[in-house]
């Protein structure tokens, strides 16, 4: 098998190497390529995972290089997990909307707009590049905004994409725990689109245990996620404070330190830890950088392509019918039956009214997106802005717009 990781260098890189070191001889030989623009991180990254593959006594051959195209060819899965612009321009996301009082995120509102804006051209550039070297590979992608993104690679190019987020599998962690079961004892019938999803129902061993585990759940929750529970009677996606307490949050957010500035202290730490030639084991530091079970899913992923096992995951996927109220080719996170390139969908059906309106004006928000980005549309990009939920206004868009655009310069596609 040979894997190629683009944004090799990340510090998120050891973390998604670690799982294979439990299933390298199912798949042996094994090969993975680092790719990176970044010479410095991409070079102490791979030293330290040599020194963690000889660790582990895993016959794991790697590469590195800045050259993708020179590495693609027969690759069997492509991982995406690039950062456009870095924890800087992270940090301009969660600051210059809150000049207008609105959300400052890296995927929600008018940050994950501009992070969206400056991830499509170069995630679209990526992608004919493996359509021309690797158009069998799996292009499984982690890079956020990741539904976003996926729905463009499956609109506009012809790669098999698939979307992954570590939130679904916290939340299989999380019920798992609570009930004194593993992972696969976990069964959730869960909705929505990526970082605007629901638990509707939860399965333990086939039997449902929602009321339950709802009840438990909330011994372990913040006040928001209680409240929400209370009124909707749904386990909602921790990015949903965002929107039900949007006033709060926003306060909050002026107050407190900027995650993006919290990051780059610990990608900093991280990386002076993995210069260290004495150390070859993941470090207890990686868990402040986030991204919790992204190993677990992304090798769970891959060994359901690559059939060497079966059952459902939740990933971002085409629409195609399972959930009724979106349109058929968006994108939406759901349960799929996965055995080699078999995809079996959960069918949700109707979205619960409560939810519906919120997660419906969401998708408009990222099919116009997508389009502003791939046409270069400014006025799409004010009606995406515009039909957001925590922005609703014209003014207001038109305002936050110009000056993502002025501060993004570099990045965004140009919009006329």
């Amino acid at each position: 098998m040979k894997v190629v990781v683009i944004g090799g260098g990340s510090t998120y890189t050891p973390e998604l190497i670690e799982g294979f070191f439990n299933i390298w001889q199912e798949i042996h030989p094994l090969k993975v390529v680092l790719i990176d623009i970044n010479t410095e991180r991409l070079n102490i990254v791979y030293d330290f995972l040599l020194r963690m593959a000889k660790k582990a006594k895993a016959e794991i051959e790697f590469l590195k290089s800045t050259n993708l195209e020179e590495n693609l060819e027969r690759a069997d899965f492509i991982i995406n997990q690039i950062r456009v612009g870095g924890n800087k321009a992270r940090l301009l996301d969660e600051t210059i909307p809150l000049e207008f009082n609105l959300l400052g995120q890296e995927t929600t509102g008018a940050g994950g707009f501009a992070n969206a804006l400056r991830t499509i051209p170069v995630v679209y550039d990526i992608a004919k590049k493996v359509e021309r070297h690797a158009p069998n590979a799996w292009f499984i992608n982690f890079t956020n905004p990741s539904g976003i993104i996926t729905e463009m690679l499956l609109r506009y190019t012809k790669v098999k994409a698939i979307g992954l987020c570590n939130v679904p599998i916290n939340f299989q962690k999380f019920f798992a725990d609570l009930s004194g079961v593993s992972l696969e004892d976990v069964f959730l019938d869960y909705f929505g689109i990526n970082h605007l999803s629901f638990v509707r129902r939860i399965f333990i061993k086939g039997e449902d245990k929602t009321q339950y585990l709802l009840h438990k759940a909330k011994e372990k929750l913040s006040e928001e996620e209680k409240r929400i529970i209370d009124i909707l009677g749904l386990f909602p996606n921790y990015y949903l404070r965002y929107y039900f307490f949007r006033e709060e949050k926003v306060e909050e957010l002026k107050h407190k330190p900027k995650r993006a500035e919290e990051v780059m202290k610990v990608e900093e730490e991280l990386l002076k830890i993995y210069s260290d030639p004495k150390v070859d084991t993941k470090p207890a530091e990686l868990s402040k950088r986030g991204g919790a079970y992204y190993s677990t899913s992304a090798v769970n992923l891959i060994m359901h392509l690559f059939g060497l096992k079966e059952g459902f995951q939740i990933i971002n996927v085409m629409n195609n019918g399972a959930i009724r109220d979106l349109p058929e080719d968006s994108v939406v996170e759901i349960p799929v039956y996965v055995k080699h390139d078999i995809f079996r969908r959960y069918i949700i059906g109707n979205l619960p009214i409560e939810v519906k309106g919120i997660i419906e004006a969401v998708k408009v928000y990222e099919r116009l997106t997508i389009e502003s980005a791939m046409e270069g549309s400014y006025k799409k990009a004010v009606f995406a802005l515009a039909q957001h939920p925590l922005i609703s206004s014209f003014t207001l868009a038109e305002k936050v717009l110009n000056r993502l655009i002025e501060e993004n310069k570099e990045y965004f596609p140009k919009l006329s």
